[in-house]
């Protein structure tokens, strides 16, 4: 199956193929083996990359996906064949407008760049969190109007917690 990334500004094209012998994925003229494995029932998955392994976190929001890798956050816009059809034909790809942030793992914020009533555009960061000793920046994925934010700086929050409300 061919899918589209568009992570910013760079869009990237890839083929995941699955087999008896397992799973590749290509990106441009290279192929390497994949293994995608769900941990538990957690939004992380452990990901084998050819030979190089990757503990990653995915959190779907209507049609953007925020992926956490090594402590940065990115929010990336995936779509198959079907909707890159639909897309070109003019459907099925009208503009992603509010959102409930939410948190993608267990932390404690530490910093908050929106106020009440302020505009957040897509892809600018909302809420910093800390989790393992680490900061991820948390981005809003649709843009919009901040209507309502639910936590304070130094607040612990729990995985799935509804941080802030975009419209």
């Amino acid at each position: 199956m061919k899918y589209q990334v568009e992570i910013a500004d760079r869009k990237i094209e890839l083929e995941v193929e699955k087999s008896d012998e397992g799973a590749k994925v290509t990106l441009g003229d290279e192929t390497q083996p994949v293994d995608l494995v769900r941990i538990g029932r957690s939004p992380v998955y452990s990901l084998l990359l050819g030979d190089k392994s990757f503990e990653v976190s995915v959190h779907r929001k209507d049609r953007i996906y925020q992926i956490v890798l090594d402590g940065s956050t990115y929010d990336a816009r995936v779509m198959d064949e079907r909707a890159l059809r639909l897309a070109a034909a003019g459907g099925g790809d009208e503009e992603v407008r509010g959102e409930v942030l939410r948190a993608p793992m267990p932390g404690i914020v530490v910093g908050i760049a929106v106020e009440v009533g302020g505009t957040v555009e897509p892809g600018e960061g909302v809420v910093t969190l800390e989790a393992m000793k680490m900061e991820n920046e948390l981005k809003s994925a649709g843009g919009g109007v901040v209507k309502e934010i639910k936590v304070e700086v130094g607040q612990g929050v729990t995985q799935g917690e509804d941080l802030v409300v975009i419209e």
